[in-house]
């Protein structure tokens, strides 16, 4: 009989893996360029992640923060570059399990994976294909701000069309969703973050859903473009293109637009246009805790003076700061999302629970979270996001959606469903917003 693993499995897994590369890591000096060149190539050659991912600690480990984090962006965009996309995915998945720093920092090594995967000349659609969903599909992303980037033509056609010629997003909520976000990225450099220009480029977009996502990628670019002391490893990456990136596209001169204020913890939401407010106070919680000192109580405070209509949003990005600064420890999560408006709170919860799956595309991983919510308001929330990101994943097939919302415990399930759109009305204690009709 076929059993899934426990969490008991699970955890002997780890285990054994991380003993796997670990063991013999300090056998000796890191490699010169041309052995480590030709070592990598015999293990890429063998498919052997687990190799690759031994021999990335011994080459990485032994220099300082920034050394280690530039040797790590060379070791999996050297495997992108050779075509090798899968694989150098399954060697940072294999690194991060037994090393939370590459595991914060997934995301952005995702983005180099595939910005480092699509050259000119290589298909775009085919490139985008090779991506898998690793740490909040980066690599997705990547590869559109590389294709974006790669020339100086960047119009309304280029734009408007690009989701539509990627084939593998036919069908597909959630990969058309990584194409549409991965323009807002690549406009945003292209335009030498410009944000403003880029959310107008946003507005080709035919459908105000592709339009939304845009929108978020081009307010997440401008969120880690401008990081006090923040290197911006992607930034670094295209501008280090040969095929003239050197102007991010040849679209002239460094923007003037003020990536932040140090005066107001809500900007740029508070100076954009209402189109855009939605979708940035989704991105602000990691600009707002920045200024107050990643102290989620005054955080909090600030994103009560948002505008009413969008304010649970900014609670969203809260829990989504969340999950990203502990690397989804759930009960310091539930901690993190504990202050603030009682009104409000449910919406952090939000913004973890899909962060959760966000990274994994694994649903149980949200059920998993959900059932250590507090019982109430928050956690009936939560259970509806968890349907809602379920809705992502299987836009199309409401068989599966029903499957994974019945991996819920009895208490979860009605909410889960109406989440994913498969019941209209709500279930009983539904949380709404304040100002809200019950």
């Amino acid at each position: 009989m076929n059993r899934r693993p426990g969490r008991a499995q699970a955890a002997v897994w780890v285990v054994l893996l991380t003993l796997m590369l670990t063991t013999g890591c300090w056998s000796g000096r890191p490699l010169a360029e041309a052995a480590l060149a030709s070592r990598m190539e015999e293990l890429a050659g063998a498919g052997d992640s687990v190799a690759l991912a031994r021999l990335a600690l011994r080459q990485c480990e032994p220099g300082t923060s920034d050394e280690r984090q530039r040797c790590y962006e060379g070791y999996f965009v050297a495997l992108s570059d050779s075509g090798r996309v899968a694989l150098a995915l399954g060697t940072l998945a294999a690194l991060a399990r037994v090393d939370h720093r590459v595991e914060a920092d997934g995301h952005v090594y995702t983005h180099l994976i595939g910005i480092k995967a699509w050259r000119p000349g290589r298909d775009v659609g085919a490139t985008f294909a090779t991506c898998t969903g690793l740490f909040q599909s980066g690599c997705y992303h990547g590869v559109i701000q590389a294709y974006l980037t790669a020339t100086g033509e960047v119009d309304s056609a280029r734009v408007a069309g690009l989701c539509d010629a990627v084939a593998s997003t036919a069908g597909s909520a959630w990969l058309r969703f990584q194409c549409v976000h991965g323009i807002g990225h690549g406009l945003e450099m292209s335009w030498n973050w410009d944000l403003p220009r880029a959310l107008a480029g946003c507005d080709w977009l035919e459908s105000a859903w592709d339009r939304e996502g845009c929108y978020g990628g081009a307010f997440m670019e401008n969120a880690v473009a401008s990081i006090p002391g923040g290197h911006h490893a992607v930034a670094r990456m295209i501008a280090s293109e040969p095929q003239g990136h050197s102007a991010h596209g040849g679209q002239g001169a460094v923007s003037s637009f003020r990536m932040r204020d140090s005066a107001d913890a809500l900007y740029p939401c508070s100076i954009v246009g209402e189109r855009y407010q939605s979708s940035c106070f989704m991105l602000q919680g990691g600009i707002i805790l920045q200024r107050v000192g990643m102290d989620f109580e005054r955080a909090a405070a600030e994103c009560d003076r948002a505008p009413a209509p969008v304010r649970h949003n900014c609670y969203l990005s809260l829990g989504t700061s969340a999950s990203g600064i502990t690397i989804r420890d759930a009960r310091q999560t539930i901690a993190h999302c504990s202050h603030g408006d009682p009104g409000y709170q449910p919406w952090c919860f939000v913004g973890v629970v899909k962060n959760f799956i966000d990274v994994t595309a694994r649903p149980s991983d949200g059920i998993a979270f959900c059932q250590l919510v507090p019982a109430g308001r928050n956690r009936r929330q939560c259970w509806v996001a968890v349907g809602e990101q379920i809705r992502v994943l299987h836009a199309t097939d409401a068989g599966a959606q029903a499957l994974a919302c019945a991996g819920a415990p009895p208490e979860g399930r009605e909410a889960c469903r109406y989440g994913a759109r498969l019941l209209a009305t709500p279930p009983p204690g539904f949380p709404v917003r304040p100002g809200e009709r019950e």
